[in-house]
């Protein structure tokens, strides 16, 4: 491992930096989905429109892939995927055209923010620079299983959140390595 260390020092410093409109600032816009889904999932699934917004949210590029005349398939999926273990959820997501680990990641963490990181390019580029994992491909689902139990085990000795830390490794890459 690196000499570098993330920890709750750096979350504190890194994470306002996020909300810069360079940067992120889209907290508000996370919010508005965040209690959307949770409406959704109180019903036991996840609408179309708010699927939609997630889209939006993470990669709107996505929403030209979803077969949207079925929508009913992405219902029983997310019905489905809702009583899965937490180690099935991923797959079950990914069997949807045009969602990859990428976007089945936002969508667990819309429904489960506190056990479900988004995995992202940037957020992993960092955790491998500083010697937390060895890999660049976010799309596999055994990386994201990694990259999970990393970004878990630094959230809970940081003490804070995955939203947190995730705007951190954001604001960290965006200021030094892009």
């Amino acid at each position: 491992m690196s000499d570098k260390k993330i920890d709750a020092d750096f979350i504190k410093y890194w994470m306002p930096f996020y909300d810069k409109p360079d940067i992120g600032a889209d907290y508000s816009e996370y919010t508005s989905i965040m209690n959307k889904v949770h409406r959704d999932v109180a019903n036991g699934t996840i609408y179309e429109s708010t699927f939609k917004d997630i889209l939006d949210w993470k990669a709107a590029r996505i929403k030209g892939k979803v077969d949207w005349n079925n929508f009913e398939y992405y219902d029983n999926t997310f019905k489905e995927m809702l009583k899965a273990e937490d180690d099935a959820k991923l797959s079950i997501l990914c069997q949807l055209d045009g969602i990859g680990v990428p976007t089945a990641s936002t969508i667990l963490h819309f429904i489960y923010p506190e056990r479900f990181p988004i995995i992202d390019y940037r957020v992993m580029e960092v955790l491998n620079n500083f010697g937390y994992l060895n890999t660049k491909n976010a799309t596999s689902e055994s990386n994201y299983h990694k990259y999970r139990n990393v970004i878990l085990n630094i959230a809970a000795e940081s003490n804070c959140s995955l939203s947190e830390l995730d705007r951190a490794l954001f604001a960290y890459h965006k200021e030094n390595l892009d």
